[in-house]
């Protein structure tokens, strides 16, 4: 039976930059204040109003664990980062990262390349894949990625501001005749 809850695995692949960074910033700001949760799965990860927030109740796949975490072993911080990378990228574009085979593959080509973006979500890229490395040295900290996902919520609501009180550009058209569907136009 599915449940009433919708959680990101509902909404990969649609969303804007906006819902991406709020849920970086949600998530890691939960994580950083509570230790019960061990693992995030996009099932566990839930659309709560203007909020995500996570339960502890969903399976996680093996796609969704960081390369150096066992199928069994609860997550540390820096594998609960690989995982908010992750998380991040199948919102922005519906796929599981490195072709659907997740950390495991990542595990066998270390060497991979880290994944990029939409150019529309281009500022996401850098901060999903300082939490994709591969080393967990290399990785961003959960307080890091906090502090960044949050000024990239506050900078893109700041744009969405600007662009909503930016006139549209469209120039009213009308036919010096005063005719509904005229033949030639002139500008207003």
């Amino acid at each position: 039976m599915k449940s009433e809850r919708m959680t990101i695995q509902d909404i990969a692949g649609f969303c804007p930059e906006e819902a991406i960074w709020k849920m970086m910033a949600d998530v890691s700001a939960f994580l950083l204040n509570d230790d019960a949760v061990h693992m995030l799965a996009p099932a566990s990860v839930i659309v709560d109003g203007n909020m995500f927030i996570t339960c502890g109740d969903a399976k996680v796949a093996p796609e969704y664990l960081a390369p150096e975490q066992d199928h069994d072993t609860d997550g540390k911080e820096l594998q609960l980062v690989w995982q908010i990378g992750a998380l991040a990228y199948l919102m922005a574009t519906g796929h599981v990262v490195f072709g659907g085979h997740g950390g495991r593959y990542q595990r066998e080509h270390p060497h991979v390349s880290l994944p990029v973006l939409p150019k529309n979500l281009s500022l996401l890229t850098p901060v999903i894949q300082r939490c994709l490395c591969y080393e967990p040295v290399k990785r961003v900290g959960m307080k890091e990625l906090n502090a960044m996902a949050a000024k990239g919520l506050a900078a893109c609501s700041r744009q969405q501001r600007v662009k909503a009180e930016q006139p549209s550009g469209k120039a009213l058209l009308r036919n010096s005749e005063g005719d509904k569907w005229p033949e030639e136009m002139i500008e207003i």
